[in-house]
């Protein structure tokens, strides 16, 4: 005869067995190769980063580890790819403020953020503005002064339609008065190719992308709301006289959201302390980022991040 005990023990025997499965992959992982996903082209500064960190997870981990660019629809593809892959702790998202800034963009986005699970950070991301030395401006005063009295609208080249780029350039348009074209592309060396070809009057793109052209191209301003420790002596929009609300961006880590708890809190272990190793550390800022070691809920921090570009972009009426 059944009673409350015996069905009580096989509910019980039941769980067990079915989480089986989940506390053996928990344990041998991992036992195979991992991928990182970078939701833009070979070249640009997110995808060197990555690559740096992927190296060092390879060697913590004892698996090789690749990375894997999926570019296009402002990092959709590559979020969806991620969110949509098995949650077995072998599939990583590298990326920066555009999944957060998708999910207020688009009316329907192919991923929603509960579909993803914050690991750690990588690094805020200032936006800086920049100019062909043949464009005949040397400060953002003489090029908001150019783009007024042109009779035609000037260009500006961004990493992507939706992108924080874009973002930040309907701000400063609607804080000046002027009237910009934008030009998207797939990607920041795409964007930095534009500018040093001629073909666009002005792009913003990381720091460190700015600075290595810093031959062709001069930096007007960077989205940030202090200086940056490590490039002092470019101005912020604010100290130039046009504000963009310090719009800095970020970087970080994702997983599936299912994936178990004990790999997510290894991998986000592990990732948060080759973040902090003094020699990636520093090419973390050479490359313009700053750091994000203070921030220790990075769940949170996202959560935070989905309200505040949520706002900018019903505020300012940003649409794609």
């Amino acid at each position: 005869m059944l009673t409350r005990r015996s069905l009580v023990k096989a509910a019980a025997g039941l769980a067990t067995l079915a989480a089986t499965p989940v506390l053996a992959q928990t344990a041998s992982w991992p036992s195979r190769l991992l991928k990182i996903v970078v939701p833009l082209p070979p070249g640009g500064v997110m995808d060197g980063l990555t690559r740096v960190v992927a190296d060092r997870l390879a060697q913590r981990l004892g698996q090789s580890v690749i990375v894997e660019n999926k570019p296009g629809a402002n990092g959709m593809i590559a979020a969806s790819a991620v969110a949509g892959a098995d949650p077995d702790g072998y599939t990583i998202l590298s990326t920066m403020s555009s999944i957060v800034q998708n999910v207020s963009l688009h009316k329907s986005p192919s991923y929603k953020m509960s579909d993803l699970l914050p690991l750690a950070p990588l690094g805020r991301l200032p936006i800086a503005f920049i100019v062909p030395k043949t464009l005949g401006v040397t400060t953002l005063r003489e090029f908001i002064g150019k783009a007024r009295s042109s009779s035609k609208p000037l260009s500006y080249g961004t990493y992507g339609l939706g992108s924080s780029a874009h973002i930040i350039g309907e701000v400063l348009m609607k804080n000046t008065g002027i009237k910009l074209l934008q030009v998207p592309y797939r990607g920041e060396a795409p964007a930095l190719t534009a500018i040093l070809a001629g073909e666009v009057d002005s792009a913003f793109v990381s720091v460190g992308g700015a600075v290595a052209q810093a031959e062709n191209a001069l930096t007007l301003a960077i989205a940030n709301p202090v200086r940056m420790k490590r490039y002092p002596d470019i101005p912020t929009f604010d100290e130039a006289g046009f504000p963009v609300l310090g719009l800095t961006g970020f970087s970080g880590f994702f997983a599936p959201a299912a994936v178990p708890r004990p790999v997510a809190d290894r991998l986000g272990r592990e990732l948060r302390e080759i973040v902090a190793l003094p020699d990636v550390n520093s090419k973390l800022l050479d490359l313009g980022f700053e750091d994000m070691s203070d921030v220790a809920d990075f769940a949170g921090f996202v959560d935070d991040e989905v309200k505040r570009w949520a706002s900018v972009i019903h505020e300012f009426n940003i649409s794609i």
